[in-house]
């Protein structure tokens, strides 16, 4: 899989990230199931694009994936949560889906289990977390 190659330019990165999130739009079952294959260089790649359309469909796609099949992230579930911090204004509808995919990781994890691995994140992605998705 590309997003897995070192040394893949970063452009190919990005753009093979943004062609997976929208796989999530048209076929999120097909590809959900292998969201542990590429979940953690998928984030890596779009943490630091800035918000655009591209980067919104890529992010509704991803949701939609997670959504089918959340025990594909949980290994990489701080890279999800970092990428999610990296958007600066989510549109409302984008931003639903993070607040419903965090709130819902958080009552699976419980509370012991949750704070056990928020602990672990830097201190900034704690406070954004917190600060836009109450979690």
């Amino acid at each position: 899989m590309i997003v897995n190659r070192n040394n893949t330019p970063k452009t190919l990165l990005e753009n093979t990230a943004i062609t997976i999130g929208r796989l999530g739009l048209v076929c999120p079952t097909d590809v959900s199931s292998q969201l542990a294959r590429f979940i953690r260089p998928w984030c890596v790649a779009l943490r630091n694009i800035r918000d655009n359309d591209e980067k919104d469909s890529a992010f509704r796609g991803i949701c939609n994936m997670i959504v089918l099949n959340p025990l594909g992230v949980t290994n990489d579930f701080i890279y999800v949560c970092d990428a999610i911090a990296s958007w600066e204004k989510p549109p409302m509808e984008l931003h639903a889906k993070f607040r419903d995919i965090l709130h819902s990781f958080k009552q699976e994890f419980g509370v012991e289990q949750w704070k056990q691995l928020t602990d672990r994140f830097p201190v900034p992605l704690k406070q954004r977390l917190q600060i836009h998705y109450g979690v």
